[in-house]
């Protein structure tokens, strides 16, 4: 199951890997045709778009389960994660579908009120497991502490950068307001955060590996 599991990650792996080549390679028809239009051209377009939207989130739901099959997993957990990940390979479709496409203040009002009381809960949390784990596990655990405050930080700026005071939701005003060069000064922020969060929270479980075989 350990050798099925490698496989499945790495065939996962670089499936995300050419969604990424597929987005590169549409760039030029994504900046010049509505995505409508294109999905409606001939050949293997739709096809190519499609692979670009899916096949990254579909590649890491495989990564998933392989890392899953190589730890031993039961099958009700993988069928646990399996329905999970069925559910968030399309969320770019099913959020729009249950939530419309309207720009709505109180919806990402809400929602981002619901966001910081999730990371004050996370962070209280986090202290109270760090102070129970042992000494030589605490450097793993700040790290990922670390990641949890990078991620909390990087949605606050993608905030600022689609609503106010980048208003990327609403060109018009930011290009009446002259605030675009902010709002990719946030998402550049948004992006060096999201590097950053990832980079520790790896090596937070790389350094608990470590605690583990010494």
């Amino acid at each position: 199951m350990k050798r099925i599991g490698v496989w499945w990650f790495v065939a996962g792996a670089l499936l995300a890997w050419g969604s990424v080549l597929l987005g590169n390679s549409l760039q030029a028809e994504l900046r010049t045709l509505p995505l409508a239009q294109l999905m409606q051209e001939p050949g293997l377009e739709a096809l190519r778009v499609l692979g670009f939207a899916f096949g990254l989130p579909l590649g890491l739901g495989l990564s998933v389960l392989g890392a899953l099959l190589g730890s031993e997993s039961s099958p009700r957990r993988l069928l646990a994660w399996m329905g999970v990940i069925l559910v968030l390979v399309p969320a770019a479709l099913l959020a729009p579908g249950l939530w419309g496409r309207e720009s709505s203040a109180g919806f990402f009002g809400i929602g981002g009120s619901g966001i910081l009381l999730l990371v004050l809960g996370l962070i209280w949390l986090w202290g109270r497991y760090r102070a129970r784990v042992l000494p030589q596990v605490r450097t793993g655990v700040d790290l990922q502490g670390m990641g949890y405050l990078c991620f909390a930080l990087a949605a606050w700026n993608l905030c600022g950068a689609a609503a106010m005071p980048g208003f990327a939701l609403e060109p018009e005003r930011m290009m009446a307001m002259g605030s675009q060069t902010f709002a990719v000064g946030q998402m550049k922020t948004v992006m060096s955060l999201f590097l950053l969060g990832w980079l520790v929270s790896l090596l937070g479980y790389w350094v608990m590996l470590g605690t583990q075989r010494d």
